[in-house]
């Protein structure tokens, strides 16, 4: 077959060489690629369905008919090549009443890596994903909010590989139990040492805050122990207790709170997924609110897939 000019529409003609027959070349599968984007379109852009149908002159009523059927793409957009052992960023959020979404993203290639709709963050879905990233990618290292059963997950597959704690979550949950105006002086100078633990950024900065903390742990620790007791029914608990679990919380965090400081590679909190990706699905979901269960799935995957199709900005060379 050669080629044989075009047709008034401004289709290829195609022409064979041997029987001198034309004909133009029809792929039945258009009419389903253009539906698909039309879905992407409404799905993951800011048109409503009106606009979108006044832009391609059809009816509203139309297009709904044609969307009713959302559904998770049979044709997965692959991996684009990676060039660097991952560092991944896992993290888990909430899309609807009954279903997670779990997801492990790589900082460096920026794209997700795999993902999972379950019906709560635990041990066994989060051992699942690691095991599907282990046979392809073995990471440079992992960052996450310190989940219990993504700790143990993390701890059984990839026991010797970096495991930064981000930093935002021990900050504003330690914050959080302080309160702004802690009524004790343990609660007090605890609450400066968060503060000035976001403005740690290398190894001697790392080093003096451990040292201080310890100090402080020291100094308090008969304090913290003091306990309370109901007269009543001799029931006792800690006096002090959001000052403990402040400190509980540093304690089992500081062993892997610091990697950032001597690894340039490695984030230390999980942003890149948090507001990259889960504030982006929850305005989306809230924009397409009404939509089914199936729906809202097959919503974060088109998403998930957009983001492996999308193409980097370049930088100029310095």
């Amino acid at each position: 077959m050669i080629r044989w000019g075009h047709t008034v529409a401004g289709t290829a003609r195609w022409r064979c060489v041997r029987c001198r027959r034309g004909q133009c070349w029809k792929r039945v599968d258009v009419a389903a690629c253009n539906v698909n984007r039309l879905k992407d379109r409404w799905m993951l852009g800011v048109a409503s369905l009106a606009s979108l149908a006044k832009q391609i002159g059809a009816h509203r009523t139309t297009l709904s008919r044609k969307f009713r059927s959302l559904d998770i793409p049979t044709s997965p957009i692959p991996l684009r090549p990676l060039t660097h052992p991952p560092v991944i960023v896992l993290d888990g959020t909430t899309i609807s009443k009954t279903t997670v979404l779990i997801i492990a993203y790589d900082t460096i290639s920026n794209q997700p890596l795999a993902w999972s709709f379950v019906s709560h963050e635990k041990f066994d879905v989060w051992h699942a994903l690691l095991m599907r990233i282990a046979v392809r990618h073995q990471p440079h290292a992992i960052v996450s909010d310190g989940q219990k059963g993504l700790l143990k997950a993390v701890k059984t597959i990839f026991p010797h590989i970096p495991h930064q704690r981000c930093f935002a979550h021990v900050i504003r949950l330690s914050l959080a139990w302080l309160t702004r105006n802690p009524q004790t002086g343990a609660g007090q100078e605890l609450r400066i040492l968060i503060r000035v633990l976001a403005q740690v950024k290398t190894p001697a900065h790392a080093n003096a805050w451990c040292e201080s903390f310890t100090l402080w742990n020291a100094c308090y620790e008969e304090f913290l122990k003091e306990k309370s007791i109901n007269p009543a029914t001799g029931r006792k608990w800690y006096t002090h207790r959001k000052p403990r679990a402040v400190r509980s919380l540093v304690l089992h965090a500081l062993p892997n709170l610091f990697w950032f400081t001597i690894d340039n590679h490695i984030p230390n909190t999980t942003n890149a997924v948090e507001g990259g990706i889960n504030a982006v699905l929850a305005e989306l979901l809230h924009r397409h609110r009404g939509i089914t269960e199936q729906q809202k799935k097959a919503l974060v995957t088109r998403f998930l897939y957009a983001r492996r199709r999308r193409k980097l900005p370049t930088r100029n060379a310095t």
